[in-house]
């Protein structure tokens, strides 16, 4: 076994098991460092050695660099957020790379896939034991709780033991995209359960994205029986929904125009949960950023300066009355946060990694229209439900997760060709 080889299975054994090593970085009390992030530092490097060691990916080293020493001119920054920053997209290129290449024999990527999924089961069905109270919300270190307002009153939210319900969220979300790559038979009752335990954790956000994805997964993915009935036609589909999306942006516009008008804002400030005032803040900062700051953002880590900078009364009139926030936010939206930590290099670098996945994906089935869907389904419609309110890219469980959902894909998609 040579040694890259053996690099290549630690990487696989430790990149398997992140679902619990984020419970465990909570649970357990830090000695000294947390646990999670003792294990996402190895495969970290882990993923280092192996990027320098493939002469096709050392540019991704080149722009590793690039940013580093650009951090040195910025105003603000923080070495965990620049490396939290690089390791999602080293991660799903070193398994995208062991899937393609065939660096591994592909059962071997399957055993740990399979290890992996199950594990992503552990944080939600904790979740569901907590909502019916046969599990504590606090447990240990673990003593963070969130809580939603229903009819007035503040119901803390089961968390899966994680450390916030964001993680627990995206955790689901990606369970719901592994349901598009198995039978029908699994795959359909699978989401039913996902949706009920969402409705449990009282996160609206993904419940929403549970359902847009089971239906998504209905009209556009699934190949089984239920595939066959045809309620209504992918053409008119698309047909109705191109009408109801211009009509929605355009009253969408109008809504955040007549605020600006009258508030000289964007947003209301207790739009989507407070995150209004939270994007009000960061837009303000925003304007006050050089060229330089536009093409390579403010620095990794400064969206926190930059929210206890600029979420004063002196900068938005809407604090006049409770002056400086007590907690600082980060900017509760991928978009925003990969903009204001990278600029629009680091917004083009993400779309760049997507279109490489894409390259490899198009051709895994003879259908290009199916495997466009999955790839919307995958990479796209995440950004545009839960990643609007969440910063999604910056959770370091999202790039694993991708990966050994392409190890998924690719396996259903081999299993279609042979039968058809």
């Amino acid at each position: 076994m040579g040694r890259l080889t053996s690099i290549r299975l630690i990487f696989l054994e430790l990149i398997s098991i992140t679902p619990i090593l984020i419970i465990l970085g909570n649970v357990v009390p830090p000695y000294p460092i947390k646990i999670h992030l003792i294990g996402f530092g190895i495969i970290f490097l882990l993923s280092l050695i192996l990027m320098i060691a493939s002469a096709s990916k050392k540019w991704m080293i080149y722009l590793f660099g690039f940013y580093l020493i650009i951090q040195f001119m910025a105003e603000s920054w923080n070495i965990k957020n620049f490396i939290d920053f690089f390791f999602g997209p080293f991660v799903l290129l070193i398994i995208l790379d062991l899937l393609v290449n065939n660096r591994l024999p592909k059962t071997t990527l399957i055993k740990y896939q399979k290890r992996f999924y199950y594990l992503l089961w552990v944080p939600p069905i904790i979740a569901a034991f907590q909502h019916f109270g046969i599990l504590p919300l606090q447990f240990w270190n673990a003593t963070y709780v969130n809580f939603s307002s229903v009819d007035g009153i503040d119901v803390p939210r089961p968390n899966g033991l994680l450390y916030h319900g964001s993680e627990l969220s995206i955790i689901l979300c990606y369970l719901c995209l592994f349901q598009f790559f198995q039978r029908e038979s699994k795959g359909f009752w699978l989401f039913l359960i996902l949706i009920t335990i969402t409705s449990f954790i009282l996160f609206k956000a993904i419940l929403a994205t549970t359902i847009v994805l089971f239906f998504y997964y209905l009209l556009f993915v699934n190949q089984g029986p239920l595939s066959k009935i045809k309620v209504i036609s992918k053409k008119r589909l698309f047909a109705y929904g191109s009408v109801i999306a211009v009509v929605l942006t355009l009253v969408t516009l109008h809504f955040f125009n007549t605020v600006y008008f009258y508030t000289g804002y964007w947003f209301p400030p207790s739009f989507l949960t407070g995150r209004g005032l939270i994007w009000n803040i960061y837009i303000e900062g925003i304007k006050d950023f050089t060229f330089w700051q536009y093409l390579f953002g403010s620095g990794f880590g400064s969206d926190y300066y930059l929210f206890k900078t600029y979420g004063t009364a002196e900068h938005y009139h809407a604090l006049k009355e409770i002056g400086t926030p007590k907690v600082v936010y980060d900017a509760h939206n991928t978009f925003l946060s990969v903009f204001i930590n990278s600029g629009l290099l680091g917004l083009g670098f993400i779309s760049f990694i997507f279109r490489m996945v894409y390259n490899q994906v198009k051709t895994w089935t003879a259908n290009k229209k199916w495997n466009t869907y999955a790839f919307i389904a995958v990479f796209i419609l995440p950004l545009l439900t839960i990643g609007i309110t969440i910063p999604i890219l910056d959770m370091a469980i999202i790039w694993p997760t991708i990966g050994f959902i392409l190890i998924r894909w690719y396996t259903y998609s081999k299993n279609l060709s042979s039968n058809e």
